[in-house]
């Protein structure tokens, strides 16, 4: 049960008076907002993470510890410094490491 039903249901034990009904009611109302809203949020965090598990090169749900090898594996392939004699491939090993880095520092604070 979440906090939001858990205060809901203390208050509702707790009202006593005329027109009590109408609050109760109205807090119902608010059920549909709360579930809509926590709805997008693991949505997008769903889709976010599975794109970080696709830039790390692994399967969706994976453990800490594969993400770890997989992002030493991959900046010790796209890593700039690799590439400084082609200029055409910097940019793109650039780009890439940016990615990966992004990708751990989520499942690295989301794990530890």
């Amino acid at each position: 049960m979440s906090l939001f039903h858990r205060i809901k249901n203390i208050i509702r034990s707790n009202i006593n008076f005329p027109g009590a009904e109408d609050i109760n009611v109205e807090m119902d109302s608010y059920d549909d907002i709360y579930y809509d809203d926590l709805k997008v949020v693991n949505n997008e965090t769903n889709s976010l993470e599975k794109k970080y598990y696709k830039v790390l090169e692994l399967e969706y749900g994976d453990n800490f510890d594969k993400i770890k090898r997989n992002y030493k594996r991959l900046l010790k392939k796209y890593h700039p410094d690799l590439f400084q004699n082609k200029p055409e491939k910097l940019e793109t090993a650039q780009k890439v490491t940016k990615e990966i880095n992004e990708a751990y520092t989520y499942f690295e604070r989301k794990f530890l």
